[in-house]
């Protein structure tokens, strides 16, 4: 069976977790669904959910697919309940990878439905205003392809698309995003850039569209290693791309030179909106998509933003930090971080120092880390409870804390600023935690139960039929 947007959902849907919600009541389209997201992760609930009934559109929207490291092992088909599993299974996959191949059978899914010329209108896709103060209605989770007029090398990568009308959308690119580098090679060229943007598909896309690598990195020979089976490509019907043949939707078009609009305010991934900026425009040649097609939307101001591209930039950290320290146990960036600017490194310490050491190796390895805390191999990184504990218990600031000021950051982060710091830029100051304890006195010993005890204890042979959970 082919691993689809579908197939994960049923998937989830069969697991008998808690990880999948499924909504009947008719919602209207903006606004709503970013709502209920919010009020289920006020009661501590990260699911997926499938939201059946939009009012004025006939089309299911999936969300929050990438909500919390459980729905990340989901993806992978690793056990939810051993985290720790995740990241390591993700670098034995990424390793593995798995060139695409031509889909061979007849009509591709994503081509059932096509629409050129007056049939197109992205108006009748389910695209919704997230939150209130954002400048209009977001595409939030498409991976745009496009393809490098030097080397013929595919990029595949996900930015956020503002509706500009029924066949024109905005594309907000990073200025050092592999896809801004291509659209400046095209139009150094005097071409305009093709694209294709598809939009619903398994996670295991959106998670090799994020895989870090150089501009001629395979990002869908990663999602093929991720999936353990190669991606099916199409032709597109009016640009000379490739296409997963069993994505969703699929929006074909063209950037041209010199063709910007303004973008936002939109609500960003720190949780504050950001300030409107020229981006360019993409001007819509097709829109294809599947029979009773599913819509995959991301809320891009809530936890699962970051989590979409975390397991590939944990893995970056993971190579690196095993270099300068072998006996490095785990590293994560977690929700709470916004952006990565959270790190929780795990190590086997040696000698003094080194968690020290650990930490500034994380520091020059990803720009984006604001504050690491770096632990022994008895505290979970995946429980944020625990490294809090870790800190309340293990550290004295003026021995353990080293902070780091004018360092380059994440322009995005609202604390930031430039050289002078009377005015914003892109510089933030950086603290390292270290709460290892000391190699050279005794520390006391931590209360924990019996190994062989808690293996040996089934907690749900304890408990009543109704409070046994998933």
């Amino acid at each position: 069976m082919v691993k689809d947007l579908r197939y994960f959902i049923e998937k989830l849907r069969t697991s008998g977790s808690d990880d999948l919600v499924e909504i009947e009541r008719q919602i209207p389209r903006d606004l709503y669904m970013t709502l209920i997201q919010e009020k289920l992760a006020k009661e501590g609930r990260y699911p997926a959910v499938l939201f059946k009934n939009v009012a004025g559109h006939g089309w299911p929207v999936a969300t929050g697919l990438f909500s919390s490291y459980s729905l990340l092992a989901h993806a992978l088909e690793v056990d939810p309940t051993e985290k720790e599993r995740v990241l390591e299974e993700y670098m034995r996959r990424e390793a593995n990878q798995i060139a695409p191949v031509l889909f061979s059978g007849g009509t591709a899914p994503v081509h059932e439905i096509v629409m050129t010329g007056e049939d197109i209108n992205l108006e009748n896709l389910p695209v919704q205003q997230h939150c209130a103060g954002d400048s209009g209605r977001y595409i939030t989770i498409g991976c745009m392809i496009c393809k490098d007029p030097v080397s013929g090398v595919t990029n595949v990568g996900t930015y956020r698309h503002e509706l500009k009308g029924p066949a024109r959308m905005g594309c907000m690119m990073n200025p050092v995003q592999h896809a801004a580098t291509i659209r400046n090679r095209h139009h150094s060229a005097g071409r305009s850039m093709e694209v294709a943007v598809f939009v619903g598909h398994h996670p295991a896309y959106h998670i090799g569209a994020a895989s870090r690598g150089p501009l001629e990195h395979d990002e869908l020979a990663v999602t093929g290693g991720l999936l353990g089976e190669a991606v099916e490509l199409v032709p597109c019907k009016t640009v000379d791309l490739m296409v997963p043949a069993y994505a969703e939707v699929v929006i074909e078009g063209r950037i041209h030179q010199d063709s910007f609009e303004m973008d936002g305010p939109f609500a960003e991934y720190a949780g504050y909106y950001g300030a409107p900026m020229k981006v360019p425009v993409i001007d819509v040649s097709a829109i294809t998509h599947r029979k009773d097609p599913i819509w995959h939307d991301l809320f891009p101001s809530f936890r699962e933003h970051t989590q979409v591209g975390v397991l590939g930039r944990e893995a970056q950290l993971f190579r690196r930090l095993r270099e300068i320290v072998p006996t490095l146990v785990g590293v994560h960036l977690p929700p709470s971080g916004a952006n990565f600017w959270h790190c929780y490194v795990s190590i086997r310490k040696r000698a003094q120092g080194e968690g020290k050491l650990a930490g500034l190796a994380v520091l020059g390895s990803n720009y984006d880390v604001k504050h690491v805390v770096i632990v022994d191999d008895d505290i979970d990184i995946h429980d944020e409870g625990e490294v809090l504990w870790a800190i309340a218990t293990r550290v004295q600031a003026d021995k353990d804390c080293s902070i780091i000021t004018n360092s380059f950051g994440a322009h995005l982060d609202p604390s930031a600023y430039g050289e002078t710091r009377s005015e914003r830029g892109p510089m933030t100051t950086k603290v390292i935690i270290d709460t290892t304890r000391p190699l050279n006195r005794q520390f006391p010993e931590r209360v924990r139960p019996a190994k062989h005890l808690w293996d040996s204890v089934n907690l749900r042979d304890y408990l009543p039929p109704g409070n046994r959970g998933a």
